[in-house]
């Protein structure tokens, strides 16, 4: 995972009534997150393919 900055936007989140968008509003990081380091990163991708195969 890259690192993200504070206020970086990162996604949308949209607010669905009756299948009609009625509020759009962007996601924003609240404090900066680092760069993972090497073991952090073998950690997560382990979860990812458990979640994968088990999901």
């Amino acid at each position: 995972m890259p690192p993200l900055q504070k206020n970086q936007v990162v996604g949308t989140i949209n607010f669905q009534l009756d299948g009609k968008t009625i509020e759009q509003r962007p996601l924003v990081v609240l404090q900066e997150i680092p760069e993972g380091n090497f073991f952090g990163k073998i950690i997560d991708y382990i979860k990812l393919m458990f979640h994968h195969w088990f999901g």
